[in-house]
C-alpha cells in the first residue's frame, strides 16, 4: 500500500468484521530492504485482512458482507487505537459470513 496523503489514520478491516484506526505517526518510515511492521495480529477469530486505507474523521466507511448486508458507519465511531492492538468489532456478521468489500466515503456535508 502506498499512502498518497500523510493526514488521517490507517484503517484496517478483517474479513470477520474487526477493524481499527491507528495514527500514521505510529508507523516508522521504511527504507529499501525494510521488513515492514505489524499492524494487526491475524487470528482465526479475526480472519485475514480484508483491506486497509487512509481514513479521516469526516469520512464514512461502507462495508458489505458476502451475504449482501451493507452498513455505513461514520469514521468517528471506529476506535482509534495503537498499532500493536488487535482491533474491535466494526460490523456484526451472520454466522459464516465474511466481509466482501469496503469503501471509504468522503462525506459532502
Amino acid at each position: 500500500m502506498v499512502a498518497r496523503e500523510l493526514e488521517g489514520d490507517l484503517f484496517v478491516l478483517t474479513e470477520n468484521g474487526y477493524g481499527k484506526r491507528t495514527q500514521l505517526s505510529e508507523y516508522k518510515k521504511q527504507n529499501r530492504g525494510g521488513l515492514g511492521v505489524r499492524t494487526i495480529k491475524i487470528t482465526e477469530k479475526k480472519g485475514k485482512v480484508a483491506g486497509a486505507g487512509i481514513l479521516k474523521d469526516e469520512h464514512d466507511v461502507m462495508i458489505i458482507s458476502d451475504r449482501g448486508v451493507l452498513i455505513r458507519i461514520p469514521a468517528r465511531s471506529i476506535s482509534r487505537i495503537g498499532r500493536s492492538t488487535q482491533g474491535v468489532k466494526v460490523i456484526k456478521l451472520e454466522e459464516g459470513a465474511k466481509v466482501a468489500s469496503y469503501s471509504i466515503v468522503i462525506s459532502e456535508s
